[in-house]
């Protein structure tokens, strides 16, 4: 049993949602955990040493999706967005028989960057005193206080998606590689949904009266050092039993310890992000060509 469908783009632009939303579809089951990154490669900072392909193969994949055996559902989905990045993932996936259907969701190039920023200090991997202009100058120089983790020192690579794409289009049909953009899933939740289930071939109207919430929403964490305590805690558990963990203290954690006001561009950040909407133009004309999207809403 492996995946018929895969989210493989892009961090940070809402494949969190899309996920929870589709798999709540009585004719799609996804897999056990969100994001399995299984099949990401061994150099990445995110590279799972006790799951993943290079070591364990299609079988381990397949324990994913257990869960998902005989049943009514037709599609069986995965969601790890920074595939997108990756070598390993499309490889995989298209040597496979028949290959899975792959969907990309694409973000202003500026704004991803200003939510990873946020999602960073939110999980205390950078100084919550770095402006968000510190941190881009930071990302540029390649400042070593800039760690690896969370990608945090590839914020600004990974909004140029026109670098990635063609390594997946050299390996996918064009009919069996989806795009779609933030900005329509953020501004109307239920026509997205529909759109995609209609894409998928599942019944779109259960989507009529289903009741839409966002995941992964950027938040600000009140004190590093009780998340840093949560995350070490998660760090001495297997990948199962900690999205156990965090889905059964998630309740308690959120009211203790999360802001989840969402934070609003200051004068100086919105310069920052009209200066990168300048810079990646030019990604973003190569990507529209890449994909046929209208992109005039990052304008």
């Amino acid at each position: 049993m492996l995946p018929n469908v895969v989210i493989a783009g892009a961090p940070k632009c809402g494949t969190t949602s899309l996920f929870a939303w589709l798999n709540h579809h009585p004719e799609i089951c996804g897999s056990s955990v969100k994001e399995t990154r299984f099949l990401m490669d061994r150099e990445d900072c995110l590279f799972r040493r006790d799951s993943n392909f290079l070591d364990h193969g299609l079988a381990g994949y397949e324990a994913y999706f257990t869960a998902c055996g005989p049943s009514a559902a037709t599609i069986v989905l995965e969601a790890t967005p920074t595939y997108l990045y990756q070598r390993t993932a499309p490889e995989v996936l298209s040597s496979l028989d028949p290959a899975p259907r792959i969907l990309f969701v694409f973000r202003r190039p500026s704004e991803r960057v200003y939510s990873h920023f946020h999602y960073l200090q939110g999980r205390a991997r950078i100084d919550n005193r770095v402006s968000f202009r510190r941190f881009v100058e930071l990302v540029r120089e390649e400042d070593p206080s800039i760690p690896r983790a969370n990608h945090a020192n590839l914020a600004l690579a990974l909004s140029g998606y026109s670098d990635y794409l063609p390594f997946w289009l050299s390996r996918f049909p064009s009919d069996r590689v989806d795009f779609f953009l933030f900005e329509n899933l953020r501004s109307d939740p239920r026509a997205f949904a529909k759109a995609v289930g209609r894409r998928l071939g599942v019944d779109p109207a259960f989507f009529d009266g289903y009741d839409f919430h966002s995941e992964n929403r950027t938040s600000r964490i009140r004190s590093a050092r009780v998340h840093r305590a949560r995350r070490w805690t998660g760090q001495q558990i297997s990948p199962r039993a900690r999205e156990h963990l965090k889905a059964v203290t998630a309740g308690v954690y959120d009211l203790l310890n999360v802001d989840s006001s969402p934070p609003g561009p200051t004068s100086d950040e919105s310069e920052v992000l009209a200066e990168l909407d300048a810079e990646f133009e030019p990604y973003n004309q190569r990507l529209a060509a890449l994909t046929g999207l209208d992109l005039s809403v990052w304008r």
